[in-house]
């Protein structure tokens, strides 16, 4: 066995009870990147075994992920513009003077607007699920995906409000309830695809809410997700034939339908194209390490890889090309920077597909999309690191610091229950030290500490020395990383330098 772990000056502690958060100030390890003995204190030893790693023989950085002028801003803009333009051209037309008329014509100007607006905000969700890469790399996937779910909350609720109101305003005119009820399901031409079609978008809304979306695999919210599409396309043919405004004007009919035929075109092209692609030249599975109990390392790579351009930072979607899992696709963050030799993803045994990631073996073929983010090493700017993780959540940062210049002097916060849970902790530890930064623990179920938020701002200034100084980037579970955020923001660090990978899913 190597030579063990030695620290050069005694362990720090900062005791809060049952919190505990150990400083790494500057360390010396054994040559031999074998089995390390890392010793904490008496009760304490970990056993880490050398992670999976790209060979480094005539290796090269992948090229860098492509920039754009676009902002972050650029993108709810567009879609506001959207949004004014339609509901400016249904007032003009005829929309105000049946707000205007009484309620029986304001019944049916709130069909009319609301059915709009649900059709602007299924496309437009549409649209941000196509992955556009101006949008992806001014906002980033995460958020992109985010406004999505927003779009699709607003959709349900656009279409309840879009049945309730059509229904007000036809049951005096179809002679009560139940008449009308049977027209809107069927009787009246193309009804009853848009029923069909209501009824599809209504469980995809359904099963994105909160407390459903938890009780879900990735798998079968991503497969409800797909019938979206099938919803949106036959649910549309009742707005040409019986919406008051588009049934009556032409022009504007057409330019509906070609907004319409655009979107799906985009659609199609930016992201289904992206998807045959990846499968049609996939990477091979290089090398396959056992990193904790529950993690294991895979590298990606083959003749292909030099197909993609990505940083440290970014993550990937990854799709086994076997049968069974052919059809679904799972983000991981990459767990090295990407290079020549294949991009390293880090992966946490959660059932389903997580748990099909342990069988994978060499030569297996895989699709790859992405690489996706924009919080990159760029994102430092010159200031110190303060790198913020847990759970698998450290995988990006252990990419990052791989990619920060020498005397960076990252400060690295860590949070798990007990060591040997964090993956690739002492590739963190050393690239860490050879920046001339720290590494601290944050141990111990939340339950069992004495401070409940160890992310207080009054801990983090404890741990955190000129804390307004640093950038920070925060990822890890959705519990940790808006603590964290909140932490820091009443630390006093400026939201602009505080970034986040945010739970999309």
């Amino acid at each position: 066995m190597g030579k063990g772990y030695t620290a050069t000056e005694p362990n720090k502690w900062l005791n809060l009870g049952a919190l505990l958060t150990q400083s790494l100030p500057s360390a010396s390890y054994g040559e031999k990147r074998q089995d390390v003995t890392i010793s904490m204190n008496a009760s304490t030893k970990i056993s880490t075994k050398p992670s999976a790693r790209p060979k480094t023989a005539a290796v090269r950085r992948l090229a860098p992920a492509p920039r754009t002028r676009a902002i972050n801003s650029d993108v709810p803009i567009f879609i506001g513009f959207i949004v004014l333009v339609a509901t400016g051209v249904w007032a003009v037309n005829g929309g105000w003077d049946e707000v205007v008329g009484g309620w029986s014509h304001l019944w049916r100007a709130s069909a009319s607007l609301s059915g709009i607006w649900t059709t602007i905000a299924a496309l437009t969700g549409l649209l941000l699920a196509a992955r556009l890469p101006w949008m992806e790399r001014s906002a980033g996937l995460d958020r992109i995906l985010i406004w999505h779910r927003m779009a699709g909350d607003t959709m349900g609720v656009m279409l309840g409000v879009h049945v309730f109101t059509s229904v007000m305003a036809e049951m005096p005119l179809r002679g009560g309830l139940v008449s009308t009820v049977k027209d809107m399901i069927g009787r009246e031409s193309y009804m009853g695809m848009a029923s069909i079609g209501a009824l599809i978008v209504a469980v995809v809304v359904v099963s994105s809410l909160k407390n459903v979306r938890n009780r879900l695999s990735y798998e079968t919210w991503y497969l409800l997700h797909l019938s979206a599409y099938v919803g949106v396309i036959i649910s549309y043919s009742h707005t040409i034939t019986l919406g008051s405004l588009l049934s009556g004007d032409r022009l504007i009919r057409y330019m509906w339908g070609i907004f319409f035929v655009y979107v799906l075109v985009l659609v199609v092209l930016a992201r289904w194209s992206s998807v045959i692609h990846a499968i049609r030249k996939p990477l091979t599975v290089v090398e396959v390490q056992r990193e904790t109990e529950d993690t294991v390392s895979v590298v990606l790579g083959g003749s292909h890889i030099t197909n993609y351009s990505g940083e440290a930072g970014q993550f990937i979607t990854v799709r086994m090309l076997k049968r069974g899992t052919w059809w679904k696709s799972n983000p991981y963050s990459l767990s090295a920077a990407p290079t020549t030799a294949g991009m390293r993803i880090t992966v946490k045994d959660r059932g389903d597909a997580s748990a099909a990631t342990f069988r994978l073996k060499r030569g297996d073929k895989v699709a790859v999309e992405g690489p996706y983010g924009i919080a990159t090493p760029d994102i430092f700017d010159g200031s110190r690191p303060l790198l913020i993780a847990g759970g698998v959540g450290v995988t990006p940062v252990r990419a990052m610091l791989e990619c920060l210049p020498k005397g960076s002097q990252p400060l690295v916060l860590l949070r798990a229950r007990k060591v040997d849970e964090i993956p690739h902790y002492k590739e963190i530890c050393d690239l860490t030290e050879a920046r001339g930064g720290e590494v601290r623990l944050v141990l111990g179920r939340t339950a069992q500490l004495k401070s409940r938020d160890p992310f207080a701002p009054k801990i983090l200034h404890s741990l955190v020395p000129n804390l307004t100084n640093c950038v920070a980037f925060v990822c890890g579970p959705t519990s940790l990383t808006f603590a964290a955020r909140k932490g820091l923001r009443e630390a006093g660090l400026a939201p602009s330098r505080i970034h986040l990978e945010l739970p999309w899913w």
